[in-house]
């Protein structure tokens, strides 16, 4: 029986991230924004890993890009 296989957690973050974008990008939604926030700020906090640091830079950009085209809800005046 061969052992299952081992995941590097920067790569899951950085896919999970990735998804987490495009879900939110879907769905405009608040609490998955918090998500995107909370994984950025993880690999944020590893920046001495140089791949992890590059993926953060990448998809901070990318979020920037996203999040400032989010239509904005209406306001009942």
């Amino acid at each position: 029986m061969t052992a299952p296989p081992t995941h590097d957690t920067p790569d899951i973050v950085i896919a999970a991230t990735l998804w987490l974008m495009h879900r939110y990008q879907q769905t405009h939604c608040a609490r998955i924004a918090r998500m995107i926030e909370q994984h950025l700020g993880w690999m944020r906090a590893r920046t001495h890993n140089p791949r992890l640091a590059d993926a953060c830079q990448r998809l901070s950009y990318e979020w920037n890009v996203v999040s400032a085209h989010t239509p904005q809800p209406a306001t009942l005046h």
